[in-house]
């Protein structure tokens, strides 16, 4: 047998490598096979880019797979699961006018015993996701309900100031007919749009023992659902906010000068690449009262997940700073991580900044932790669907209203 000098020192090189190769493999198979997957269930603007899905995995060995779905469809779904006790997802979007019925139904646990006291303290807000004294969500991001608007539009109408709801339609009147905008007003046929009328016209909707006020004719909250249902019928709003409710992309393509928007709404209003009216969308001060309410979205985990502890490593990762600035810069939602949005402040990124501080001194808790409102909020957009369309007079869809709260109020006593 002829020897060849070297040939044994290359085979056992090839050997080694193949070795360490078949190890590599062995021990990514068993990782992956052992590797926990998680499913999180969200709306588009509670979910994370696949880049930040990608350095979870690659930091925690955890796999999360996301589904997005529109609100009310998130909604039925886990209400849906909740009905037949089986797990919807891991992890869940708790939109805060989800919480109540969410805890009620019993489809998200307590977090008490796994969320760390460091944690809560680094996050606004921890107090709007608790239900009976415990905590049923983890802050995602603050939100304000405010109002923009185009303020060169405005510029070029000659309106220098809006202080009342009258003086909001006038402008509006004003700004169709010099041909500024078909629809100026950019708000949904939906509940939000009447609270923001309601509530900053100087109603509560509802008594201190939650019993309804709105279907007094006396109450401003009577007053602005017909209010919203005249700028309907007067073309202030478009026919597609009865169909389509979300008033957002139509304000950003140019169509609307006046916009219902959120707390940080203004970081895609005035970013060129995503809206048409940069940079000249600003923040109002709601006319009247001036009074608005929070919004904030949470995660929730699962009753029925098999994995709590990967799951609260994902909301430990959902409120970390990389994940909060991305939030905040792809959808507007304001940071509920203290140290990100002092960051944000420090590096003149807040717009409208002045506006948004102002706001916030008249803002108010809606009963969200109640097990009946989310069904209230839903019967609410429904009331006004069916006033806009005529199927019912004013009168008759908010005595409706009134009457479907009192019954499923007292379905959950």
């Amino acid at each position: 047998m002829q020897y060849f000098p070297g040939r044994d020192e290359q085979m056992k090189k090839f050997v080694t490598l193949l070795c360490i190769a078949m190890a590599v493999f062995t021990l990514e198979t068993a990782a992956a096979e052992g590797a926990e997957n998680l499913v999180y269930m969200s709306t588009s603007w509670g979910a994370p880019s696949q880049e930040l899905l990608d350095r979870f995995a690659a930091e925690s060995g955890i796999r999360v797979d996301v589904t997005t779905l529109e609100q009310t469809a998130l909604r039925d779904k886990v209400l849906s699961a909740a009905a037949g006790k089986v797990n919807p997802a891991d992890i869940i979007y708790t939109g805060i006018d989800d919480l109540g019925v969410f805890a009620s139904a019993a489809i998200t646990q307590p977090l008490d015993g796994m969320v760390s006291h460091e944690l809560l303290d680094a996050l606004y807000g921890g107090n709007f996701f608790t239900v009976k004294g415990k905590l049923f969500a983890v802050p995602l991001y603050s939100q304000m309900v405010m109002v923009d608007y185009d303020k060169a539009a405005l510029k070029e109408a000659g309106v220098s100031a809006i202080a009342t709801w009258d003086e909001f339609e006038e402008a509006a009147l004003a700004l169709k007919k010099l041909g500024k905008s078909d629809y100026p007003i950019s708000f949904g046929i939906r509940s939000w749009s009447w609270f923001l009328i309601a509530l900053s016209s100087g109603s509560t909707l509802f008594a201190e023992d939650f019993s309804p006020v709105f279907d007094d004719p006396e109450d401003p909250a009577y007053q602005a659902f017909s209010r919203l249902i005249e700028w309907y019928k007067k073309g202030l709003i478009s026919p597609e906010r009865l169909t389509s409710p979300n008033p957002h992309p139509a304000f950003w393509a140019g169509q609307a000068v006046f916009h219902q928007s959120w707390q940080g709404g203004l970081a895609v209003a005035n970013n060129p690449e995503k809206s048409k009216i940069a940079p000249n969308a600003d923040y109002l001060l709601l006319p009247e009262q001036h009074t608005t309410w929070s919004l904030p979205g949470g995660i929730g985990i699962s009753a029925y997940t098999t994995h709590p502890e990967a799951a609260m490593k994902f909301i430990e990762f959902m409120t970390s700073e990389a994940v909060q600035m991305s939030t905040y810069e792809t959808h507007g939602m304001f940071p509920a991580r203290k140290a990100t949005f002092e960051k944000l402040g420090a590096e003149g990124k807040i717009d409208g900044f002045e506006t948004m501080q102002e706001q916030a001194q008249y803002s108010i808790a809606l009963p969200y932790q109640t097990p009946w409102f989310s069904e209230f909020n839903t019967e609410a957009t429904k009331a006004l669907v069916r006033a806009a369309k005529g199927e019912q007079s004013v009168k008759e869809a908010i005595e409706a209203l009134a009457q479907f709260t009192r019954d499923v109020q007292e379905e959950y006593e």
